[in-house]
């Protein structure tokens, strides 16, 4: 031993220095340890908040699409279109089971970031620095939108019922509609083929215009039911129907076109007959007048236009020249028969003429004698001497209506021209 005399005291000290340092190492271990702890913490509570900014931001955009979805407007005609979105929102409602599970998966991040940072007094641990989005925020949407849908299926539901009504309201139209319109245009067709003049007497035919109208005004409840069930649809706000073609305004104009048609051809065939008895025409004349009329009223007007009313006087045996005095006088004639420059000869106009230029002893000669000149001086005509001398539905009528010539000398296919023009316009003296 050195022998010193303070050995003792720098033992001692040293000893102190030695213990000194252990708690010093001890200390650094432990603040050692408490670091890597506190990252520890820092680092889970920083994968929390990375998985919620993951999680948070695609489900607040569906959320916001699926409020946006569900608050939407929309207008239907169908029910093809409303079952559609009825089915589109039963496919967003199937989704709604695993959103519910994302969503609690999110909270669920909150949660535990918020007990690690209470547990541990993390100061500031609760900022996520990854997205602005909050649990709150959240929280708050998703509710919004559990709440809206109920609202959705109870929005949709009485939209599908309207559209039940509405459905049911077409069928009913449309079964109404399709067999009224039919009904007026049959009896549209019948009036008009009477009014033709095409079968019976004048008293036959006034006699089934008569019917016709009794049925038609019969018929009216028909009419007015369907105009009930009409402003149910306008009220209902339906603007097609599928189920016919038919509409409540066309349907009104058919009506009211039958009922004018009917009220105009009985007033004609009264005035037929009053023109008849009063002139003392006979009925085979008054047919052949109105068959002559139909034959050159290809539109089945009830009319004739200029040019149709010509070819019907020159099929009849009128001379009208094609020089400027043929013209003249045929607009004189027009001017009697039309004297409100109309442009059409109605069969009224067209029978009075006929009928006035009937009681002319010298027509059916002049008419035998036009005849006679396109025959060359023979009693009897060929079809094809009236092709090439008259237009062809001049010709084609008269082929039809001469009867063959049954005289002396007579030639396959030749027409007794003098029975025809008898037949028109009474004996002739020839």
């Amino acid at each position: 031993t050195l022998e010193y005399h303070d050995c003792a005291s720098v033992n001692a000290r040293c000893q102190r220095i030695c213990d000194q340092w252990d708690r010093l190492g001890a200390l650094t271990q432990r603040r050692r340890q408490g670091l890597d702890e506190a990252e520890r913490i820092l680092e889970k509570i920083d994968l929390l908040h990375l998985e919620f900014a993951k999680r948070a931001a695609p489900f607040n955009n569906w959320l916001d699409g699926a409020r946006e979805d569900l608050v939407d407007m929309f207008i239907v005609h169908t029910m093809e279109e409303i079952q559609g979105l009825i089915q589109a929102h039963d496919q967003f409602k199937a989704t709604l089971g695993e959103a519910d599970k994302e969503f609690n998966v999110i909270i669920g991040l909150v949660r535990d970031a918020e007990a690690i940072v209470k547990q541990e007094q993390v100061p500031g641990g609760l900022v996520n620095p990854y997205t602005t989005l909050s649990a709150d925020l959240i929280s708050r949407k998703w509710s919004e939108v559990r709440a809206l849908v109920p609202q959705r299926d109870q929005t949709l539901a009485n939209e599908l019922r309207k559209q039940q009504n509405n459905e049911m309201l077409r069928r009913q139209f449309a079964e109404k509609a399709n067999a009224v319109g039919p009904w007026i245009e049959r009896q549209m067709d019948a009036v008009t083929a009477i009014g033709m003049g095409i079968s019976g007497s004048l008293e036959e035919q006034l006699h089934r215009l008569k019917e016709y109208e009794q049925a038609v005004y019969a018929y009216k409840p028909s009419i007015e039911e369907l105009e009930k069930i009409h402003q149910a649809v306008q009220e209902s706000m339906i603007f097609e129907n599928r189920y016919t073609h038919y509409t409540m305004e066309t349907l009104r104009v058919g009506w009211e076109q039958l009922l004018t048609s009917i009220n105009r051809n009985i007033n004609e065939v009264e005035n037929q007959i009053l023109t008849r008895d009063s002139k003392g025409i006979t009925q085979e004349q008054l047919t052949e007048f109105r068959s002559s009329f139909n034959h050159f009223d290809k539109n089945r007007t009830g009319r004739l236009a200029p040019e149709e009313f010509k070819s019907c006087l020159v099929s009849l045996g009128y001379s009208i020249g094609k020089d400027k005095q043929g013209d003249m006088d045929f607009q004189r004639i027009l001017a009697v028969v039309d004297p409100n420059a109309s442009g059409y000869v109605q069969f009224d106009a067209f029978l009075d003429f006929m009928t006035r230029e009937s009681t002319d002893t010298d027509t059916a000669e002049q008419v035998i004698d036009s005849f006679r000149i396109l025959a060359s001086d023979r009693p009897y005509i060929l079809p094809d001497e009236l092709r090439r001398e008259l237009p062809p539905d001049q010709a084609e009528y008269c082929i039809q209506r001469m009867p063959p010539y049954k005289g002396p000398n007579a030639i396959p296919g030749a027409l007794d021209y003098m029975s025809f023009s008898t037949a028109l316009y009474g004996e002739s003296d020839l």
